[in-house]
Formats: structure tokens, sequence, C-alpha cells
């Protein structure tokens, strides 16, 4: 088994190295791997036809989307690995919030800002070599790993004596084997110390043979990609070594990288075991996937690109929703309510005391009706039931009458410091009016006279026509 699910450090060894060392499987030609694969050239020609066509149009924000793809795929090759973990909404903020990623990176420590940041520099090395359109050589590939593992300093190995932390020695072939021991006990072979310089020019010639240079991109993807592992050929880090040299071919077809995450991981390993079988066209299905997710994920931000900015709608939205004293809707409602709560309260008050028993009763109702505002640039609250009430007076048998008086609340449109806020008598269309700085943090002192006057008026008028009603009612009996 190949694949990058087993660290490079191993498991215990236990087992005869020179068996280990013999029973490596070398990889396959790049015709025989051909021969046994097909691309699904449709889909493929599909997407990349859309991507393509969105790219002439507009070419100034390509480079924004291709950035995207980049950060996502450089930030998961390393939690693959194990080095640091991830979730989708993490490598998303990463791919996405240019302004922030790398606060959000530092979130998880200085280690693993360093380790993104050399996965960043190797694609960029990457996307170099795909530009200039030559071979790959073995140079190349031993400064990719250089690049790639430019923040590792050491490696964990198991030696005869155990595990031991050793330097990483970048840009070289191993020194010590690097087979692992499976979780079912057998051991998987890579090529030996000795075996890996030869194996490694056997690659890097078959990546130069004409067969390979005519095939499908996603053919030189899955080849490049299964040939490097099953040799393995260095300490540490060389599944991202991996996923960034089969990105040079996707990078010379559409400009972006291979984006496997961490949420591929496991099809990514299956499909790797069935290779090491001999049926390689799951790994080849599962490249195509990635590097179709990638062209997808290009395609997406371009068009995202293209469209009105949404933060930028949110602020223009939230500034509909804000007066020119820079207050919300729902400020200018509360403080409304508490200044209809301050009425009520008073007028409860002082209409219990004018209450006497066997004479005259009081009884206040709110409720959520509502008139038309008598100004223009007034409204009910929105955030709240409108406030309305009806206050009653009534004398007691054998004079049995009624008086009642309405009221509601009124709040301007558009709420700035020198503006009212209305406490509206419908029957008088008498008002009492109140600033919004008046009432905020807390009704201030004069305010709180004016409403007190206000309401012995109303009291005082609605009594005042109380008693003449009785008295014409006991005329008319007399």
């Amino acid at each position: 088994m190949t694949s990058s699910d087993l660290p490079d450090k191993g498991k215990p060894p236990g087992f005869d190295l020179r068996k280990a060392d013999a029973s490596y499987k070398a990889f396959p030609s790049f015709s025989e791997w051909a021969s046994k694969c097909v691309v699904d050239t449709r889909r493929w020609e599909r997407y990349s036809e859309s991507l393509e066509y969105l790219r002439r149009s507009s070419p100034s924000l390509l480079p924004r989307a291709l950035e995207i793809v980049k950060r996502a795929a450089g930030f998961d090759t390393g939690a693959i690995e194990g080095l640091y973990e991830t979730d989708r909404g993490f490598t998303l903020t990463v791919a996405t919030e240019v302004a922030y990623w790398e606060a959000k990176v530092e979130e998880k420590g200085p280690k693993v800002r360093a380790l993104f940041e050399s996965q960043l520099k190797a694609y960029d090395l990457v996307l170099d070599l795909a530009t200039q359109n030559v071979p790959i050589a073995e140079a190349w590939i031993r400064k990719l790993h250089e690049e790639i593992c430019g923040s590792q300093d050491t490696y964990e190995v198991w030696t005869e004596i155990g595990p031991q932390v050793q330097p990483l020695p970048k840009g070289e072939y191993k020194h010590l084997p690097n087979h692992v021991r499976k979780a079912d006990g057998s051991i998987h072979s890579y090529a030996s110390v000795d075996m890996t310089p030869p194996e490694m020019y056997r690659f890097c010639e078959e990546l130069r043979s004409d067969a390979f240079l005519a095939a499908h991109p996603i053919l030189q993807a899955s080849y490049s990609h299964y040939g490097f592992v099953v040799v393995h050929p260095f300490a540490d880090g060389n599944g991202r070594v991996a996923r960034a040299l089969a990105s040079v071919f996707t990078y010379r077809s559409q400009s972006v990288p291979l984006l496997v995450l961490v949420d591929n991981r496991k099809e990514y390993y299956s499909s790797l075991e069935a290779a090491d079988g001999g049926d390689f066209q799951p790994f080849v299905d599962f490249i195509l996937e990635r590097a179709l997710d990638a062209v997808r994920l290009a395609e997406l931000s371009l068009r995202a690109a293209t469209a009105p900015r949404l933060e930028n709608g949110l602020t223009a939205l939230k500034q509909l929703y804000l007066t020119k004293g820079g207050y919300t809707q729902q400020q200018v409602d509360e403080v409304g309510d508490s200044f209809f709560n301050l009425f009520l309260q008073e007028l409860n008050r002082k209409g219990q005391e004018a209450s006497v028993a066997g004479v005259v009763g009081f009884g206040c109702n709110t409720h959520g009706g509502f008139q038309n505002p008598a100004k223009e640039g007034y409204r009910p609250p929105v955030t709240r039931a409108a406030r309305a009430l009806v206050i009653t007076f009534r004398s007691e048998q054998p004079l049995h009458t009624s008086v009642s008086r309405s009221f509601q609340l009124e709040v301007p449109k558009d709420c700035g410091d020198d503006d009212d806020l209305v406490i509206r008598g419908l029957n008088s269309n008498e008002l009492l009016e109140a600033r919004i700085a008046e009432l905020m943090p807390a009704p201030t002192a004069a305010l709180q006279m004016r409403l007190t006057i206000w309401i012995d008026k109303i009291l005082g008028d609605a009594v005042d026509e109380l008693s003449r009603m009785a008295a014409s009612l006991l005329k008319s009996q007399g």
C-alpha cells in the first residue's frame, strides 16, 4: 500500500530488512498505466471550456480565483499528513478570506503558519515549472522537497533501538529505509535506500517519454503521483511532494493545482491501495474528480468575483436601516417604548388617584390598533407591537356615564438627535413630544415634569367633561 496515510516514519520494524527491501514492487511503466486506464474526457472538456470562457472574459479577476484554489490545496496537503488539523470551515476561511487568513492560521501556532507558507512556496515553484513547460528532472523534484519541507527540521523514524527524532534531510533521498508495517501486520515495502536513485532516474525517464508528454493531463497527474509514492524517495514529506508534483500537469492544462482535501482522505487511500493491487482506474478517477474540483472552484470563484460583494451589499442595506442620527430602527422603537411606558405608568398613577369610591372610576387599556400618523415622516413602531391606549373615566350610578381618551405612540422614520418622538391624543390631536436625546440613556427631569403636567391637563379635561355630562344627565332625570 503506497497511500500517504502511512506516516513516512513507519511502525516498529520487527521485520527482516533484507526481505522487506526485496519485496519492493516497482511502479509500472507509463505505457502499462495508460493501457489500463481511461479518462472521462467529456466532463473534463465541459468544465475546462467553462473555465476558459471566464478566463478570457475576466482576466483581471483570474489571479484571485486561482489563489483561492492554491491556498485550499496548500493548506490541506499538510493536514492530510497529520501535520495539523483542519475542517471545511477553517480551510474555506484560509482559502477565501484574503485579509484574514494569516490571522486564522496564526491561531494554530507559528509552526503551522510556517508549514503552510512553505507549502504555498512549493506550489509557486510548481506553477513556475508548469509555465516553462520543460521536462521534470530529479534535481527539480529534490528542490520541490526542499521547498515544501522548508520549515520542517526533524522527523520521527523507527530504528533498531526504537523511535528517534532525527534531522530531516531536505532535498536529499532517504538515508534510512522507510518501509512500514500496515494495520493488518503485513509489511509494505518502498524502494530500498540503494534502489532509490535508479528508480527515481527511471521515474523521470518515464515522465520525459513521448507517450507521457502526449498523454491527457489526468493520466499524467495520476501516473506521476502514483509512481512517486511507490518509490517514496524521501525520509518524510512524500505525500506532500506527490500532490505538488501531480499539480504540475493540472497547472499546465487549467492553471489550477490538484485539490485533494482532508475530506477526500478515505477515498484517496482506498484508490491508492487499489492501484497497488494492479487496478489503476480508481486512482485515475479520483485524480480526475480532484482536478475537476479545482477547476470548478476556480470557475465559481471567478463568477463570484464579477458579482457585487456580499459585504458591500450588507453594508449598504444596513445603512438603509440607520436613521440620520445613526440609530437603528430597533433602537428608535425601544426608546419610543420606554417613552410610552413612562406615559402609561404616570397616567395610571394619576388616574387611580383621581378615582373616588362611589363617584368616579378610572380604567386604562393598551391595544395594538393604530391610526395613520398626523405628521408626515412619522410611523408606528415596527419592531414592537404598535403602542396605543384608551383611558376611560366613568361616573357611578345613578348618574352613569363615561368619557374616553385615546393615545398612540408615533416615531420619526429618519430619526435625528433633534427629532421628537410623539405621544398623540387622538381625540384632541394634542401632542407630547420628546427628543430622543431626552430619553437616552434615561428620561430627563425636564421631560418628566412636562409629562406630569400634560397628564394633569388630560385628566382634568376628561373629568371636567364627565362632570358636565353627569350634570346634564341629572337634569334630564329631574
